[in-house]
């Protein structure tokens, strides 16, 4: 570690000397000098390396600087950053680099929909991204990553949901026969529920959109690809360091040559990545092989599809030759949908059902709708219980709908993303903030370079927009006929090619967030937002409303010796983590134990 933190500081000495040649006395003329926020607390490492030196070298860091608390752990820290300075804030980065924290509902209009092009994903983003996961929608600007928007947004389409949902209701019912099995016979067991769900997940995207069973709810079925594609995020955040330096190494350094710095740089986990960015491409190209030589017999033989996977094919085969994909590119979505597809969904399901458990009333009302949505689709009560809900039954449950929104608003998965200036632009504010010298600022200049990070927890939890109890997890404010008005939330989920609706108001006279979902952020917005947020919210739905009508969920009441009960806390570090407090648990390891029994006629009261 020692040698670590050497390398570190040299490597800062070298970037200062040069800062301070050739970028102070642009630092010191820079647009955002006035711009409220954290003061910078040392002209080397700014706040934004304390957060890197941290997750390297241990708490020990923390006095370098306070940006940090954005990531580690930072819910209520970045609650008073937003109480404090409004909608935008001025944060410091590596050398003192000043970018913006911002969150107001103009803003981010301007950078997701009205001036999207001025705002881009960061080189590193996307450069380390096409290392790990290849050439998927992550990893793509410009016009390769508008060409695979077109090619991929139809397969997203209602019409394909509602043809795929039946093929992967049996993983949700095979996840309660699991979660049986674990239960002492008629008695409530103590389960951690996570590992569970992170297995569901991962079957879902394998089955409703791949079209491959990984088999993950079978504990004895290990697989070097989904064991790594759960592994990836974790280990990534360990050299979060190195990131900056990874689109000149890669402009700038022959294959050869990478590798052998791999080999030399004192960083298991950047080995690590390497060997699982290797079973990634190799095990995503077997199953693209595969899935193409189905989809073409199935062609030959007028076959149809039963998975998004090779309904893509057929679309990518169908089209004229300019607006095909290429192997590499269809490889890279591969990775890119399982991906994205399990880590978040996993925390999403994780966190509603320690609400429910947390909340029976909440629990039990959900429980009654479900089941009388499911009589009323056979018509009959006996064997409810094996009815399996329509897509536009399942979707339009009032109330399942309204726990998943709240969830999803109050406790985004994601926390935070980056988008960096392509050009001088500038960013008009719904609220304006009050400046560093006391003045009022209605709109907030932005050079090309500079780096933006957008809070979707801000945009999520804004008062202005949400109202005064938007800090409460309160399902009911999506029940009302004007449901979400002020946010444009309920009735205006964004067909993609759509955006342009988001920038009207919605009659209110309030302005709106350009979430794709809801009117919130969680899942972006605009040309890049989350293109399997649709398939995302039908998983979370189908899972809930099968476990919670076989399954009575609580919070673990067992007591050790002295009197303590387990007791979870969600970790903001980027992605929100459930862990077990001090002293029955480490406050790292990411679980979430719940008491969980058979379910009775009297939960459903």
């Amino acid at each position: 570690m020692d040698l670590l933190v050497t390398l570190l500081l040299c490597t800062f000495v070298a970037g200062a000397l040069y800062y301070w040649r050739w970028g102070a006395r642009a630092s010191r003329a820079s647009p955002l000098g006035t711009i409220a926020g954290l003061k910078k607390e040392h002209w080397l490492t700014g706040k934004l390396v304390s957060l890197i030196l941290t997750s390297c070298a241990g708490d020990r860091w923390h006095r370098i600087g306070n940006m940090h608390r954005l990531f580690k752990d930072g819910l209520d820290y970045n609650l008073d950053l937003f109480r404090r300075f409004g909608g935008v804030i001025k944060v410091h980065g590596m050398l003192g680099v000043e970018q913006l924290l911002v969150y107001d509902p103009l803003a981010l209009q301007h950078v997701f929909v009205k001036d999207q092009d001025a705002f881009e994903e960061t080189d590193m983003f996307i450069q380390a991204n096409k290392l790990l996961f290849g050439e998927g929608l992550i990893s793509t600007l410009g016009e390769q990553h508008r060409k695979q928007r077109k090619m991929l947004n139809p397969v997203f389409s209602l019409a394909n949901l509602r043809s795929v949902l039946p093929e992967i209701q049996p993983i949700a019912d095979e996840m309660v026969q699991r979660l049986q099995a674990a239960l002492p016979a008629d008695e409530a067991g103590e389960v951690n529920i996570l590992p569970w769900l992170a297995r569901g997940t991962i079957e879902y995207v394998g089955r409703g959109i791949l079209g491959v069973h990984f088999d993950c709810l079978e504990p004895s079925q290990a697989s070097a690809y989904t064991d790594t594609m759960r592994a990836v995020q974790g280990t990534a955040r360990k050299v979060l360091l190195l990131r900056p330096f990874v689109p000149w190494i890669v402009r700038n350094l022959p294959l050869y040559w990478r590798s052998k710095l791999v080999d030399w740089l004192p960083f298991d986990a950047l080995r690590e990545l390497r060997d699982m960015a290797d079973v990634m491409h190799r095990s995503a190209y077997e199953i693209f092989s595969a899935k193409k030589a189905e989809v073409e017999h199935d062609l030959a033989n007028e076959g149809s599809a039963s998975n998004l996977m090779s309904i893509m094919l057929r679309a990518n085969i169908s089209s004229q030759e300019k607006s095909r994909l290429t192997d590499e590119e269809l490889v890279g979505q591969i990775n890119t949908f399982l991906l994205g597809g399990q880590e978040t969904t996993t925390s999403a399901l994780a966190r509603i059902l320690h609400i429910l458990a947390s909340d029976p009333d909440a629990q039990a009302r959900l429980r009654r709708e479900v089941r009388q949505a499911k009589i009323a689709t056979q018509d009959a009560v006996e064997g409810w219980r094996r009815v399996s809900l329509p897509y536009d039954v399942l979707v339009g449950l009032p109330y399942l709908d309204a726990v998943v929104r709240e969830t999803l608003r109050l406790y985004p998965p994601t926390n935070m993303l980056n988008r960096v200036a392509t050009r001088d632009t500038v960013l008009p504010l719904h609220s304006p903030i009050r400046s560093s010298t006391g003045e009022l600022l209605s709109s907030v200049p932005v050079q090309k370079g500079t780096n933006v990070i957008v809070s979707i927890l801000g945009s999520n939890r804004n008062q202005d927009v949400w109202g005064a109890d938007a800090h409460e997890w309160r399902p009911e404010r999506w029940l009302t006929p004007d449901a979400g008005a002020a946010a444009g939330a309920k009735g205006v989920d964004v067909e993609f090619g759509d955006e342009s609706k988001l920038i009207s108001g919605t009659g209110t006279g309030k302005v709106r967030y350009p979430g794709v979902y809801g009117g919130m952020m969680t899942f972006f917005g605009g040309n890049r937002a989350c293109i399997g947020f649709k398939f995302a919210e039908m998983e979370i739905k189908q899972i809930l409303s099968t476990l919670v009508t076989n399954m009575h969920f609580a919070l673990p009441s067992a007591i050790d010796e002295h009197g303590m009960r387990k007791e979870t806390y969600w970790r903001m570090d980027g992605l929100q983590v459930p862990v077990v407090r001090e002293p029955r648990g480490d406050g790292k390891t990411a679980q979430m134990p719940l008491e969980i029994r058979l379910v009775r006629e009297e939960d459903f009261a």
